[in-house]
């Protein structure tokens, strides 16, 4: 599988992508949510915090589908920070596309969203993190800076907030399709 990425720099371009890539994620999420059930997880914390996982998805987890998960979202998650943080090295984006782009287990269709509740912190939860995946491939990231979204096939949608857009498209390899 190759990528042909385009970036636009800037911070109006980072927001007029964001509130298109925001249609893009708004239909995603449309088609792909009336078939899942949510299922919460909870996760105490050293300090006091706890994980809160909302998973929408089409069964309950088992367990090693649930650790297979974690695992996905630390390293989804540790990109996004890197991605925000806008030092950026030449390949950065295109290695954590390829990566996203890749069916990693569990490989179904399912939407998470990760809070992080702060005992000291604020009452209302947030979700820090949400990622959507189609057959195991993530075809939705979304921070408080980042949307990374499926905008048609083999076309996706990055916005960074302050930083700019990028569109990257699929030269080969699957077709990713939601079935109606």
């Amino acid at each position: 599988m190759a990528l042909n990425i385009t970036f636009r720099s800037g911070k109006a371009q980072s927001e007029q992508a964001a509130l298109y890539y925001q249609e893009a994620a708004a239909q995603v999420l449309e088609s792909l949510m009336p078939e899942l059930e949510e299922f919460s997880y909870h996760m105490d914390r050293p300090l006091g915090s706890t994980i809160h996982l909302r998973v929408w998805c089409k069964a309950e987890l088992r367990e090693n589908e649930l650790h297979g998960l974690f695992d996905r979202i630390i390293s989804v998650n540790e990109a996004v920070q890197v991605l925000e943080d806008g030092t950026l090295g030449p390949n950065m984006v295109h290695d954590t596309l390829m990566e996203w782009l890749h069916a990693m287990p569990p490989e179904q269709n399912m939407f998470c969203e990760l809070t992080v509740v702060d005992p000291h912190g604020m009452p209302e939860e947030r979700p820090r993190l949400s990622l959507g995946m189609l057959q195991g491939r993530t075809i939705l990231v979304s921070s408080d800076r980042l949307l990374y979204t499926w905008l048609d096939q083999d076309l996706f949608g990055l916005a960074i907030s302050g930083h700019g857009s990028y569109l990257a498209e699929v030269l080969t390899g699957q077709q990713l399709r939601i079935a109606s």
